[in-house]
């Protein structure tokens, strides 16, 4: 055996490419642990020892997850081209990834699928086929930048290999050098359109949303450790605010009242932009949003109030809970006044509508 040696991670790369995606996506990632893996049990039966004598192998799975800054780039930027500044409405890096991870095909199933290349160490590297986006979170807090995690599963192959070696590395192809997208490029607002109620950014200090696929393996007896399928669940769209206080009274009282109400016409419109700019590059929105009654400690440090929230299918918006994203559209316009369709549609158009002929 040679020579153990010390392996430095920032040798290390993670990209997204093939499958459904037509392009690759690197993405400079804070961490990243997506990793193949398999359990070891052992069942508890009677057998007349003192220590257990039997062991099962559970399945091959692949999964994991990648955290990274938001940055203000395009991905798809050719083969000839290691250096292109240009962030296009269509191309880039939050519209992407809003849309793998949201987007739908006619029967509910994700429409982007796609490998996974992980380089851990300069002598080690590894692709994960046929991998989705389980759930993705957009988080900002004030004076730090915007993040973006992922959770992704994968493993259903043709074959029993849920992993292969990479042999091979490419030139990075993002911009160099690039800017974080920060809290002053954040823009949101909050629309309780029944109400009249609006809540602007300059109430809040915290934001964080959650899209859920709920994705599952499915296995059957086909000679593999792997999972015949994977697809995506009913989807599950949470997140919280974090306000100053209780500066926003009619907020504040407005969900401490929901008994007195059927429905919900709220909605939350979000986005980023590049400093004092107005129109975001790309924005979308979350509707029929619920908030929960507000959870709050004191201490010698500043009261935030953390409201808790869920976004439903909405009438007004095909009976989706989010968007798909659209570029170089305000926030400060409630979507249900400028329409579903402003901020990009719903994220499933195609799909089918029961009992219609």
């Amino acid at each position: 055996m040679p020579i153990p040696t010390a392996s430095m991670g920032f040798v290390g790369s993670v990209r997204f490419n093939g499958g459904t995606l037509g392009q690759e996506i690197a993405v400079r990632a804070y961490s990243c642990n997506i990793s193949a893996k398999q359990s070891i049990e052992v069942p508890d039966v009677v057998d007349g020892r003192i220590d257990n004598t039997l062991y099962q192998l559970g399945p091959r799975t692949v999964d994991g997850d990648c955290e990274f800054p938001l940055v203000h780039e395009g991905v798809n930027l050719g083969l000839t081209k290691s250096c292109n500044p240009e962030a296009t409405c269509a191309n880039n890096l939050a519209n992407k990834l809003w849309r793998i991870a949201s987007a739908r095909d006619q029967v509910g199933r994700l429409t982007n699928q796609f490998n996974v290349d992980v380089r851990y160490t300069d002598n080690t590297a590894f692709r994960y086929p046929n991998c989705i986006i389980n759930s993705m979170r957009i988080s900002v807090t004030n004076a730090e930048p915007v993040r973006v995690s992922f959770n992704v599963i994968g493993g259903a192959n043709t074959s029993d290999s849920v992993r292969e070696p990479l042999s091979y590395d490419r030139d990075p192809t993002f911009l160099s050098p690039a800017r974080i997208i920060t809290w002053n490029d954040f823009r949101i607002n909050v629309f309780i359109d029944e109400a009249g109620i609006v809540v602007p950014g300059s109430y809040i200090r915290k934001f964080e949303v959650n899209l859920n696929n709920n994705a599952d393996r499915f296995y059957t007896l086909n000679g593999r450790l792997g999972p015949q399928d994977i697809t995506a669940r009913k989807r599950t769209v949470d997140g919280s605010l974090s306000l100053m206080g209780f500066s926003a009274k009619q907020f504040h009282d407005f969900i401490y009242n929901n008994q007195q109400r059927y429905t919900s016409q709220s909605k939350i419109a979000f986005g980023y932009t590049l400093g004092s700019s107005v129109i975001p590059y790309w924005a979308t929105a979350l509707w029929g949003v619920i908030f929960e009654i507000e959870q709050v400690a004191i201490s010698n440090d500043i009261v935030e109030t953390m409201i808790p929230f869920k976004a439903l299918g909405d009438c007004e918006n095909a009976y989706e809970a989010i968007s798909l994203g659209a570029c170089d559209k305000s926030v400060d316009i409630s979507p249900g006044v400028s329409g579903a369709a402003a901020f990009g549609g719903e994220t499933s158009p195609g799909y089918f509508t029961p009992f219609s002929s």
